[in-house]
């Protein structure tokens, strides 16, 4: 099943935005390292430029807030365009197309998320708790499988 186009639009903030995760997505993920960041994926950098010229673009983690400047720097580094962190504690949306990569642990409003854990829910709950499932090692009833 293919997504819809959302197309950017003045009244919905979150249609002008694409948000990409940073670990096993942008950066190769290494494992933890002392929060060292891997180099980034083949290809991300590129797409992450081209998205940027059409879209608003932030760049999400889990991480916690100490290591959001770091990410900055290496968003910067590696693709050339202006990132900063995130100062707005109560921003819900990112909408400057065309304009610097914000650097967030916030999840915002978007038009698409990039991210290497995503499981992409369509409508159909029996078939999103199949994939779940099957990505965490649960058999269809919910039982752990064991290894």
């Amino acid at each position: 099943m293919h997504r819809p186009v959302i197309v950017p639009t003045p009244d919905s903030p979150a249609s002008q935005a694409v948000g990409f995760d940073l670990d096993g997505t942008l950066a190769i993920d290494q494992g933890w390292q002392g929060g060292r960041i891997g180099l980034p994926q083949p290809g991300a950098i590129e797409a992450l430029r081209t998205i940027a010229q059409q879209r608003a673009v932030f760049v999400f983690t889990a991480r916690p807030e100490r290591w959001l400047p770091e990410i900055a720097d290496w968003v910067t580094w590696y693709s050339g365009l202006e990132a900063f962190v995130d100062p707005d504690p109560e921003r819900a949306y990112w909408t400057a197309v065309g304009g610097p990569i914000l650097v967030t642990n916030t999840k915002l409003g978007a038009a698409a998320y990039v991210d290497d854990r995503a499981i992409h829910h369509a409508g159909d709950w029996n078939a999103t708790f199949a994939t779940v499932s099957h990505a965490i090692g649960l058999d269809h009833a919910g039982v752990l499988v064991p290894a």
